[in-house]
């Protein structure tokens, strides 16, 4: 009795810190739920999680591969030694890029990404016809199992790395990919990806081991 007293002590920790990326995503969720931008501020690394959807978002829009293997620059324009692209091609690039820039500035901030979120339960109200219920501690169970009936894939990419994939809950094809960081005490979303079936990403883990081998 005394040996599995000290075993539940001595992993107690370690289960904690285990679950508790899977609590930040859930609080950002709801944060961003309920329009909480002072705490969706302090759990998301704004410039970073830019940068990542502008190149996921840019690799849709063009219809390029996820190679976020290679560094930024080159990764989402063509190489010197690759065919010029037509007019079509170059015109396609232009706006597609310039959509998905006016995107980013709109909505990647603590406040658009309710503004999203409402957008998202309208479109769910009034063309699937299906009624979000409202955010009460009578539903918690519902809503955190509709959370965890759209993961995909959860992953330890490091200790101090947590990789989450969910599905989008109007369009099963298409995914979302966040990258929770362990950073001053807290988990944080440093990076965050769009992607389909059609054109998925690489793991995350594989994206990082490159990073640190380059």
């Amino acid at each position: 009795m005394a040996f599995m007293l000290r075993a539940v002590v001595w992993l107690l920790p370690f289960a904690l810190y285990a679950a508790s990326p899977f609590a930040t995503a859930w609080t950002l969720k709801e944060a961003i739920r309920s329009g909480n931008v002072v705490v969706i501020d302090a759990l998301v690394e704004w410039n970073s999680v830019r940068e990542s959807l502008r190149r996921s978002m840019t690799a849709l829009a063009l219809d390029r591969p996820m190679d976020f293997q290679a560094p930024p620059e080159t990764s989402l324009t063509q190489s010197s030694n690759a065919p010029k692209a037509g007019l079509w091609s170059r015109v396609k690039g232009y706006f597609g890029t310039a959509a998905v820039e006016r995107l980013i500035n709109r909505y990647a901030n603590a406040e658009g990404l309710p503004t999203l979120f409402t957008y998202g339960q309208t479109y769910k109200r009034y063309v699937v016809g299906v009624e979000e219920p409202p955010k009460t501690l009578r539903n918690l169970t519902q809503r955190m199992g509709e959370f965890w009936s759209r993961l995909r894939h959860v992953e330890f990419v490091t200790p101090a790395a947590f990789e989450v994939e969910m599905a989008d809950q109007f369009d099963p094809t298409r995914r979302f990919t966040g990258l929770f960081q362990f950073r001053d005490m807290r988990w944080k979303l440093t990076e965050l990806y769009v992607h389909t079936d059609a054109n998925p990403m690489p793991r995350l883990a594989d994206v990082i081991g490159a990073r640190a081998i380059r």
